[in-house]
């Protein structure tokens, strides 16, 4: 099959809700090689039935990976996917890095997560209704590596780090769909930690002092919320 005829299969697909998409599905038709194409199709059959197939199952990964983040503090923004809120970590930390080093940026990330979190449990304890059926907050990042994953396992987030060498291994990532999901937001050529945790153990007396003993731990190095930030009890 032809690139002509695979775009018109794009093009017939176009809907107000997915033109972005679908236009960039063919920019990047446009950019494949012709054998690189050809042996794509052969991977998922050369008919129009299973072009069609293929292309609905990229269009649904793509409005996934583009739903709309809502901002819920200075430096965090969250999305909802089936019963998880997916939290949205700061991607570009370059500038703060250059001015407050490392440690004390990712303290100050540390203490906006702890706030976004805190911000989410409150408005679900007030009824706010995108919350009120969601079990889980997840994130997923380059950024969630070693430093960020260990503050995150003293507050009993399960987390995970797939590296590049695993997210390039084609077998690996057929038997891992969270890899699958790093490599839709992010490629393959960068290590991504994933971290999660329920709800309700964020409501618990337990989490809450811990939370309180970490507070404590910044503001003793001077990192504090911005008295007009502040949301965290």
């Amino acid at each position: 099959m032809k690139k002509s005829e695979i775009k018109n299969i794009l093009f017939s697909m176009r809907t107000a809700e997915n033109e972005e998409i679908i236009n960039n599905l063919l920019g990047k038709i446009d950019l494949l090689r012709e054998e690189k194409l050809q042996d794509i199709l052969r991977q998922i059959g050369g008919n129009e039935e299973s072009i069609g197939s293929y292309i609905q199952e990229k269009i649904k990964s793509m409005q996934e990976q583009h739903e709309p983040h809502t901002k819920i503090n200075k430096m965090f923004s969250y999305g909802i996917s089936g019963n998880t809120i997916h939290l949205h970590m700061p991607v570009d930390l370059h500038e703060m890095f250059a001015k407050m080093g490392i440690s004390r940026t990712m303290s100050t990330v540390n203490l906006y997560l702890l706030d976004a979190i805190d911000r989410i449990r409150m408005m679900r304890a007030d009824g706010f209704y995108k919350f009120l059926d969601k079990d889980n907050i997840y994130m997923i990042s380059p950024i969630l590596l070693k430093r960020e994953l260990e503050f995150l396992n003293t507050l009993d987030f399960r987390t995970q780090i797939y590296r590049k060498k695993e997210l390039q291994d084609k077998q690996f990532v057929a038997e891992h769909p969270e890899s699958q999901l790093a490599i839709r937001i992010f490629g393959n050529n960068k290590d991504v930690g994933t971290a999660i945790i329920r709800l309700d153990m964020i409501n618990s007396k337990e989490w809450q002092e811990k939370k309180s003993r970490q507070i404590q731990i910044f503001n003793e190095k001077g990192i504090k919320l911005p008295v007009e930030e502040k949301s965290i009890e």
